[in-house]
């Protein structure tokens, strides 16, 4: 009870894992799908905030005498943090993750911090501020490492080596697969031959046999006014005015962004929020009574089932799937679908999801609360 409460227990259940020498884990034999491989409590946590770090750190203080403090916390890597700061603050900087069923919330796990990084993996960190279980994402054979994300994995891979943070170079096989040819930063040529890149870094005019040009500026441009138009939903103005009236100007920017003669990536993320944004003023103005409500129901699920599609795929190889795309699944169940079997679809995937992540058929409260 004492080391529940001061958060320096942990459990490996079942005997399903095994700790790596040099730091992580591996199966120690095999893993089913779903399985629970891990049980840790939460040394120190703190609301996400300027002062996330000062609280977390005053709680580390308090059990700084403590063997578990000087054998395990202060053992911890600190090497993707860099600047003048102390080892206590560089070990919560660098292992110190945001809770999955506490949005909001960030906490330290000192035995799940063990736990190697992939942008594909294998494991899934289901936390709250207090507790965490680390689950399967899929059968795991022994001896095989197990990995968890640091990270949001459907963030493209600038983003996620950007927020793994300085000293980190992630090279997991996704990560040098789209080092040279990020997916979602990839514009097909109409001939199906080609894929132009969007990347900044990309040469400013690009080529296909076929004879079709791209232009990287023209491109960019998309993704620029497709970003204001992302903003502008985000203000309270927004909610101002007729819905259909936005589903219809948003809908037409995404038009134009998505099939000019340099479109815009389509899974490039503002392309998919701005699909999601026409999709959602279709929601609301088909809860008008005077609107077409057959008509908006379209628009809803022709924009929602695109946005679905490409946030799926921008997760990558790996069965976990963040945050957002669960709940947005969830809100999902709130329209009005185009028939009984495409709802159960839903609400069949949705508990499978819950499962998986969160042991459990539903999204957990805390979550639903937070949303």
């Amino acid at each position: 009870q004492r080391r529940l409460a001061d958060g320096s227990y942990s459990e490996i259940l079942e005997g399903r894992l095994k700790e790596k020498k040099d730091g992580g884990y591996l199966a120690a034999k095999k893993v089913k799908k779903g399985d629970a491989l891990l049980f840790d409590t939460a040394f120190c946590s703190s609301a996400i905030g300027p002062s996330a770090c000062s609280r977390m750190l005053a709680q580390c203080r308090r059990k700084q005498e403590t063997n578990f403090f000087k054998e395990k916390v202060l053992t911890l890597g600190s090497g993707r943090f860099t600047g003048e700061t102390g080892q206590v603050e560089a070990i919560l900087a660098t292992n110190a993750r945001e809770c999955s069923r506490d949005p909001g919330f960030v906490a330290l796990f000192v035995a799940t911090a063990r736990f190697s990084h992939s942008c594909c993996p294998n494991a899934f960190v289901d936390s709250s501020r207090s507790q965490a279980v680390v689950r399967a994402l899929c059968h795991i054979p022994e001896g095989e490492e197990v990995r968890v994300a640091y990270v949001q994995v459907s963030l493209h891979r600038h983003a996620r080596s950007s927020t793994l943070g300085q000293g980190f170079s992630c090279t997991c096989p996704r990560c040098k697969a789209e080092a040279s040819a990020d997916p979602q930063f990839a514009v097909s040529c109409k001939c199906g031959k080609l894929s132009f890149s969007a990347q900044a870094q990309s040469q400013e005019e690009q080529k296909c046999s076929c004879g079709a040009k791209f232009v990287l500026a023209e491109s960019l441009g998309h993704l620029s006014e497709a970003e204001k138009a992302n903003d502008f939903m985000t203000k309270p103005e927004a909610a101002r005015g007729s819905a259909l009236e936005k589903a219809l100007a948003l809908e037409s920017r995404l038009q134009t962004a998505t099939s000019s003669a340099s479109p815009a990536p389509a899974l490039h993320p503002h392309i998919l929020q701005l699909t999601n944004n026409v999709a959602n003023c279709y929601f609301y103005a088909a809860r008008v009574p005077s609107s077409d409500r057959k008509a908006c129901w379209e628009g809803f699920w022709k924009h929602k089932r695109r946005f679905m599609e490409g946030l799926e795929l921008n997760h990558g190889q790996t069965q976990q799937r963040d945050l957002h795309y669960i709940i947005s699944l969830r809100r999902m169940l709130m329209a009005r679908f185009p028939s009984a079997e495409e709802r159960a679809h839903c609400e069949k995937l949705l508990e499978k999801q819950c499962m998986l992540h969160f042991g459990q058929p539903t999204i957990p409260e805390e979550i639903i609360r937070a949303s």
